[in-house]
């Protein structure tokens, strides 16, 4: 037999090994790895790659699991004050492991918002699967105050303990401190975590456990991080001209990519979002959910100026209708402070 031949391959084993090609017996570096694996390596190694480091951990199996808390991620991204490109971060762990699952939890209201559909078309098609439940009104006795409240704590914990087996290294983006003991039990069947939040949001209980692999999505930002286009400031000042007199001299007729960013001027002010002026001549919605408040709006129209400017990121695009419908989310974070002073 020579190294590199079709007899490597495990669907050539013998059906008398078959029994053995699932069962883990192989440590490497402390980690277990099956026959399959093992196999695999062997056929697609060759002397020049053997102790490439990059090839090691995707051939013999490094096997990912990615979990994302949803909603602390989107409180994390505020805290930050920049958002996370979701494309980029697939991308950087599959490059140097093998991704068996990248699953995002997230609560979404009923119906979902055209907002809330399109991130999730997005996330789909990026490779995410995503698990979602209603979120639930409840109501403040005390104050008679109705919040809303989503919480998928309990279905990643299940998740992540009833497919251990598929998984080597368990990564967690949550600085929650209620995943301890999942962070815990999963360290207790051998396996390597990581967990990625940033310091000031995270628990102080994850942070400063025993051995653990802390990561702060700040000292990963130049990797992962939306970026900004550079016209960013010609942007302004079109959307400062289109407010004027309707048009833009410097963007006409064009639409923006995703996660482009610009400057928008009030255009009407509904109870569900601001339409803003802006340096494409479409129809942009900046969405009430998207607007980065920390109370409850009963009426959006008696706290917003029409002289308001937002900074604003593209999230979605819709162009089956005759003029182009633009979604945007609000990136400035001192407008949302600004916004929730004006509730009373």
């Amino acid at each position: 037999m020579v190294l590199g031949e079709n007899l490597w391959e495990p669907n050539n084993v013998p059906e008398g090994l078959r029994l053995l090609i699932d069962r883990p017996w192989i440590v490497i570096f402390g980690l277990s790895y099956t026959v399959s694996d093992y196999l695999l390596f062997l056929n697609q190694a060759d002397v020049g790659m053997f102790f490439d480091s990059k090839v090691i951990n995707r051939v013999i199996m490094n096997r990912v699991a990615i979990f994302i808390d949803g909603a602390n991620l989107y409180y994390t991204q505020r805290h930050l004050g920049w958002s996370v490109d979701f494309q980029k971060l697939l991308k950087y762990f599959s490059d140097q492991y093998k991704i068996v699952q990248a699953r995002y939890y997230v609560a979404s209201p009923e119906p979902p918002s055209d907002e809330q559909k399109a991130f999730n078309r997005f996330l789909i098609s990026t490779g995410y699967s995503i698990k979602s439940k209603l979120l639930k009104k409840i109501t403040i006795k005390e104050s008679g105050e109705t919040v809303l409240k989503g919480n998928l704590d309990i279905e990643l914990v299940i998740d992540a303990l009833v497919s251990s087996d598929q998984y080597d290294i368990f990564i967690l983006f949550s600085g929650d401190g209620d995943f301890l003991p999942l962070i815990e039990a999963i360290k207790s069947k051998g396996k390597n975590v990581f967990v990625y939040s940033t310091i000031g949001l995270s628990s102080i209980e994850i942070v400063s456990e025993l051995g653990m692999n802390f990561c702060d999505l700040n000292k990963m930002r130049s990797i992962i991080e939306q970026i900004k286009p550079k016209q960013k400031d010609t942007l302004i000042k079109s959307a400062q001209i289109a407010a004027t007199d309707g048009t833009s001299n410097v963007i006409k007729n064009s639409l923006p990519n995703i996660g482009d960013i610009f400057v928008g001027q009030v255009q009407s002010v509904k109870n569900y979002g601001i339409f803003l002026v802006n340096p494409f001549n479409s129809k942009c919605l900046l969405p009430i959910g998207q607007l980065g408040v920390t109370k409850y709006v009963t009426d959006l129209t008696s706290i917003i100026n029409q002289s308001d400017l937002f900074e604003v990121e593209v999230y979605n695009i819709d162009t089956t209708n005759i003029v182009p419908e633009i979604t945007v989310k609000l990136v400035d974070r001192s407008k949302s402070i600004e916004i929730t002073s004006r509730i009373i």
